[in-house]
């Protein structure tokens, strides 16, 4: 991967993103690349020595990085948890590989650390994150294989980037302070496998689809982190809309003959759009660009 540097970031921060150590540790499959869209994993995989992305776009990786070094100095003097142990599993041929953050030997929670927003503590709490969820049974069938002991518990550590004392104070659905513990649901050992084997075949067949016809799968809405379409109601004057609606009937319905206006907004994928490090080699990417230029 290639950096580029639009905003004059320090070359220490430069440095310390080159000299990443991450490892997957020869796996065919490590838990979080199963997690990825097949199209995205195979895309970062032909064209990793072009891929290009800003400094800005790391930071928050680079800081979730920095919670692995707390970790080492916390497991100093501790052994009541096994920290950052990288566990193999050989699935159908294949090697799986997966590194939980934290397992205590005693009561067996496994725990992983996330640095990321308010907004998304909230969600979870509120309605699971299945990708959090995924990856944490990964880690824990990876874990029984591994040891022969099962886990009694998942929890995610969340340490919120944006978390701020006046937003507690003016929201009680806010979080009381900056970490958060979220339970995580905890599957059987039957769908844990079962669930692994699928992204398995899914990524398996990309790569057969490809190296036989040179295409690849497009990703789904859920993958792309797809907004439908919306029809904004608007008063004139204001900037925010009264009211999005699915369907202009829907926002025709709402005006009845009240004296508003209604302006269609345009769906977006927000992850091509802002978030996949391979969208320029994409052509369900380049395709949908050019249907909105159209």
């Amino acid at each position: 991967m290639k950096y580029t540097n639009k905003y004059n970031i320090p070359n220490e921060i430069i440095r310390s993103l080159e000299n990443d150590s991450y490892s997957d540790g020869g796996a065919d499959f490590s838990a979080t690349g199963l997690l990825q869209p097949p199209q995205i994993r195979m895309l970062k995989k032909i064209y990793e020595p072009e891929i290009t992305t800003d400094v800005s776009d790391r930071i928050w990786i680079l800081l979730g990085q920095s919670v692995h070094n707390i970790l080492e100095r916390a497991n100093e003097s501790n052994t009541e948890s096994l920290t950052e142990q990288r566990m193999f599993v050989d699935i159908d041929r294949y090697k799986i590989s997966g590194q939980a953050d934290s397992i205590a030997i005693e009561d067996k929670i496994l725990k992983d650390y996330k640095v990321t927003s308010v907004w998304s503590v909230i969600s979870a709490l509120k309605d699971g994150k299945p990708e959090w969820e995924q990856q944490l049974n990964i880690y824990a069938y990876l874990y029984k294989q591994t040891f022969k002991q099962d886990v009694s518990a998942l929890n995610i550590i969340a340490i919120m980037r944006d978390w701020n004392k006046s937003g507690m104070l003016r929201n009680k659905d806010y979080p009381k302070c900056s970490v958060a513990v979220i339970p995580i649901p905890l599957w059987n050992e039957e769908e844990q496998l079962e669930f692994i084997r699928e992204r398995i075949d899914k990524h398996t067949d990309a790569e057969v689809i490809w190296d036989a016809l040179g295409e690849l799968p497009k990703c789904t809405s859920e993958e792309r982190w797809a907004k439908p379409d919306t029809y904004a109601v608007m008063k004139k004057g204001r900037k925010s809309a009264l009211r999005l609606l699915p369907t202009e009937e829907q926002a025709k319905e709402y005006i009845g003959d009240q004296n508003l206006s209604i302006e269609f907004r345009k769906g977006v994928s927000t992850r091509c759009e802002g978030y996949c490090e391979v969208s320029q080699f994409c052509n369900q990417y380049r395709e949908s660009v050019s249907e909105k230029t159209c």
